[in-house]
């Protein structure tokens, strides 16, 4: 898994809709200001959508201006779109569809001889595309420390 002080890794993901794709681009999420990036299985919806509301719930505009959040959901189009039209949040949510990106960042985990699986994650990226802070969920079904990742968008 990255560590605060590594170089996050930039992607180019598609944001599924009805009309096509919009694609993201990390670097450019953060020219304006830090970007909170949350990595979750789109198989596991109900996973998914609590975490996904949990980040929506939070007020982030108030920590300043340029903040961007983006959802990176990691799996196939179908559960994604399932997962789309069960959660509202206020932020665009991409879709990893092969993992590679999840691999990049270490949250893909080997859960068989040919299976594997993400673990829900938070990295804070300043706009430097340096991680300031990451969260990664553990089996105990750790609680996402909201206050820390708050914290640390506030001091970069």
């Amino acid at each position: 898994m990255l560590d605060a002080g590594d170089p996050a890794p930039d992607f180019d993901l598609p944001r599924p809709t009805t009309d096509g794709d919009d694609v993201y681009r990390l670097s450019a999420a953060t020219r304006e200001g830090p970007a909170v990036v949350a990595f979750y299985p789109v198989a596991d919806t109900a996973g998914a959508a609590a975490l996904l509301r949990e980040l929506a719930a939070v007020d982030w505009a108030a920590l300043g201006d340029g903040l961007a959040v983006l959802g990176v959901g990691v799996g196939d189009r179908e559960h994604h779109r399932k997962l789309t039209a069960e959660v509202s949040v206020p932020f665009p949510l991409l879709l990893d569809q092969d993992g590679f990106f999840a691999d990049m960042y270490g949250v893909l985990e080997p859960v068989g001889e040919d299976a594997v699986r993400v673990r829900p994650s938070v990295f804070v990226v300043d706009q430097r595309c340096f991680v300031a802070n990451a969260w990664v969920a553990r089996d105990g079904g750790d609680s996402l420390p909201l206050d820390e990742v708050r914290s640390t968008v506030a001091s970069v």
